[in-house]
């Protein structure tokens, strides 16, 4: 998968789309930028650009770009909520069948039993 279009939100409400190409273009070529103003003043953009490299550029350095009196931006790649920063188990193929326990030969009252006996 080819990451090269970032999620830029918390912008101004007075940003402009040149403004927000001319601010994320230090990091690279820009194919493409869109920005969508929001009443409610939660502004967003979208930038695509040539290179992955400099999408990950802008994800990893673009707070550097805010000016003192705006809140840092979120930077996502596109279609991500929260960038993975660690690495995961896949547990998809998982058979937890395979796994025994003590309990899996007792009956229902044995395991009432024991149950019982763990909380006195």
């Amino acid at each position: 998968e080819e990451r090269r279009v970032i999620y830029v939100g918390r912008l101004g409400s007075g940003t402009t789309q040149t403004e927000l190409r001319d601010r994320f273009e230090v990091f690279g070529e820009i194919e493409e930028c869109t920005l969508n103003l929001q009443d409610d003043g939660d502004s967003y953009g979208f930038i695509t650009y040539r290179y992955t490299c400099d999408a990950f550029a802008a994800l990893e350095n673009g707070n550097t770009l805010r000016r003192a009196n705006e809140p840092a931006f979120q930077l996502y790649f596109c279609g991500q909520r929260q960038p993975c920063k660690a690495n995961y188990a896949d547990f998809d193929d998982f058979d937890p069948a395979s796994t025994k326990s003590k309990y899996d030969s007792m009956d229902f009252d044995s395991l009432l039993k024991e149950a019982q006996r763990s909380f006195r």
